[in-house]
């Protein structure tokens, strides 16, 4: 059913535009609906994702901050505890017991030595090495620098074989007088155990980098080239500069700094080291809890939009069916048939416009009954008086009221042609009128063909010598159709008249036979004037006659082969032609064959 819907389709331009008007209609919602789903699906996974990475970024930075804190806190607790003993002036037993209670008591700490207020070395103690204690000047150094004026001290990271360290200094008072410095070195293993191994999702990680653009942790740090300057991304250098990197700027999905491929990223500043810790997601593992969701939301909206195509089709040739048969009956009035009603029961006002087609054909066939009834009756009454002038003009020219001159006859001849196209007028007028009204009389029986058409050439014969034409008939042996004699003879002197009259002085005429399957098929073949291309497809219709310089001076009705289709189909016959103009013109009707035992 529905692939004849469609092929109907292409044939109904109003079915088109309903179709057309469903589908805008219910698709256009559907796929907004189905596009906001999407958004809005998108913004809040990207919105979760976001989440997601800031608490792990803050989870981490508050590790950092307490890794630091503690480190810097116990260096604190023994700088207090030590000026203590300094003002009690054994500073020699308080510096190497300090520095192997800090050691013990912070298992970060590497190496932890005393710098005396000209920057050498007063104790130095070492977790991993031992012997003899050579003083170092450090006084130039940074850490020292900046602890010999009063400040806590956090240097740079740097590499060591057992791994990266970090410097961190402060100063050691007595009252307000800082007498000393106590330099740390700390090991950075813990911490960036504690990054190295953090993770989320499937394929998540922790990047965290110091205030230089150097990479301190990631998880997959093989991945990264030596030298590798973090600064160079725009995104680094503007975290590590006080800002925030949330995962939601421009969708924030980027190529990985870090050679993950494509990811989605978050970053945050830590103001207490000047570091910066950044979490990278890649994309495909972050997108795999909604891509499910958004497959189904696409799922749905194409099964949607494919049952609109499939039902649209349906909805729209039922909304037309009722002006389809509108259209069907209107074609059958326009042929002639005045019985035809419609039947549309929609319950609105294609069911008015039915009823209203209905009463208007019911008021064409009143029309049409009242106009046969004219034209019965003008035709009677016509016939009489054409027939009685036609009758005393032949008696006038016959000489019963006396001798008459040549003037006279000339006259009376004119009249008498006259006469008779109108009496061939009325008499055509009466068929038109009988065959319209059904009224035709016709007798099928088997009969031989050859007799009516022979009749017709012999009773033309004088107006073909008229014109010094040929007029030839080739009978076939196989002749015996199911016809009416009578009208098979008025159908001939029909065509071979028309050939006649369209053929130029000195023209022929053949009439022969073809037989084919079950029919008998007779034609009239002429070398006469052709009938004009734009022509031809009128020339059955009522009243139309050939206009060219050829024909313009030939006498016609224009009602003859009108006559001639309706007489051939009540036979239950065909009639066509070939034309070609200035070549002639060839009439053919088929006839069924009778059945001879």
């Amino acid at each position: 059913m529905f692939f004849s819907t469609l092929r109907s389709m292409t044939q109904s331009r109003l079915q088109n535009k309903f179709l057309l008007f469903f589908v805008v209609l219910a698709c256009v919602p559907v796929l907004v609906l189905g596009g906001i789903t999407l958004y809005v699906l998108n913004l809040a996974h990207q919105h979760e994702v976001s989440n997601l990475e800031l608490q792990v970024i803050g989870e981490k930075s508050e590790e950092i901050k307490k890794f630091f804190s503690d480190t810097l806190g116990v260096l604190e607790l023994y700088v207090d505890s030590g000026s203590i003993e300094a003002i009690q002036g054994d500073k020699n037993s308080w510096q190497e017991a300090f520095t192997d209670g800090m050691l013990a008591s912070n298992p970060n700490f590497v190496e932890v030595s005393f710098v005396n207020s000209d920057g050498t070395e007063a104790a130095r103690k070492s977790r991993f090495q031992a012997g003899e204690f050579i003083p170092l000047d450090v006084s130039e150094t940074p850490y020292f620098q900046k602890a010999r004026q009063g400040g806590t001290f956090i240097g740079e990271v740097y590499d060591t074989l057992s791994g990266p360290m970090i410097t961190m200094a402060a100063p050691v008072r007595a009252d307000t007088a800082i007498i000393q410095v106590v330099v740390a070195e700390v090991s950075l293993s813990a911490l960036l155990r504690l990054i190295e191994s953090s993770s989320f999702g499937v394929s998540g990680y922790v990047v965290l980098i110091d205030r230089n653009g150097r990479m301190i942790a990631q998880r997959a740090r093989g991945a990264m080239e030596p030298g590798f300057d973090a600064l160079q991304w725009n995104r680094v250098s503007s975290v590590l500069k006080g800002g925030v990197l949330t995962g939601l700027e421009a969708h924030d999905r980027y190529e990985s700094m870090f050679g993950a491929g494509p990811v989605v990223g978050a970053g945050k500043y830590i103001s207490e080291v000047g570091w910066a810790v950044f979490v990278e997601w890649p994309i495909k593992d972050a997108d795999a809890s909604i891509q499910e969701v958004r497959n189904q939301v696409i799922l749905v909206t194409l099964a949607s939009i494919l049952c609109v195509l499939l039902f649209a089709p349906l909805f729209a040739s039922r909304l037309v069916r009722p002006i389809r048969e509108l259209e069907m009956r209107a074609k059958e009035v326009e042929k002639g048939n005045l019985e035809t009603k419609v039947a549309i029961q929609t319950g609105d006002e294609l069911e008015d416009l039915g009823k209203a087609f209905n009463t208007m054909v019911q008021g064409l066939k009143r029309l049409q009954e009242l106009k046969e009834e004219f034209v019965f009756v003008a035709a009677h009454e016509l016939r009489t008086p054409v027939t009685v002038i036609k009758g005393y003009a032949s008696m006038l020219l016959e000489g019963d009221a006396g001798p008459l001159t040549k003037k006279v006859k000339a006259f009376l001849s004119g009249v008498q042609e006259a006469n008779q196209r109108l009496l061939q007028l009325v008499e055509d007028l009466l068929e038109v009128a009988r065959s319209e009204a059904g009224r035709i009389a016709i007798e099928v029986k088997d009969i031989d063909i050859r007799e009516p058409i022979q009749g017709a050439v012999n009773e033309l014969s004088q107006l073909a010598r008229k014109k010094a034409m040929s007029v030839t008939y080739e009978p076939s042996d196989t002749a015996h159709v199911l016809a009416d004699e009578r009208r098979v003879k008025e159908i001939m002197i029909n065509l071979v008249g028309n050939a006649i009259k369209y053929t130029p002085e000195k023209g022929r005429v053949r009439v022969f036979h073809e037989l084919r399957d079950k029919e008998l098929i007779t034609h009239i073949e002429d070398n006469g004037y052709g009938i004009p291309q734009e022509a031809q497809s009128k020339i059955f219709e009522k009243f139309y006659r050939v206009q060219s310089p050829e024909t313009r001076d030939i006498t016609g009705t224009g009602l003859g082969l009108f006559i001639v289709k309706q007489l051939v189909e009540k036979m239950h016959g065909t009639i066509w032609f070939k034309s070609k103009q200035g070549k002639g013109t060839t009439f053919s009707f088929s006839l069924p064959l009778a059945s001879r035992v």
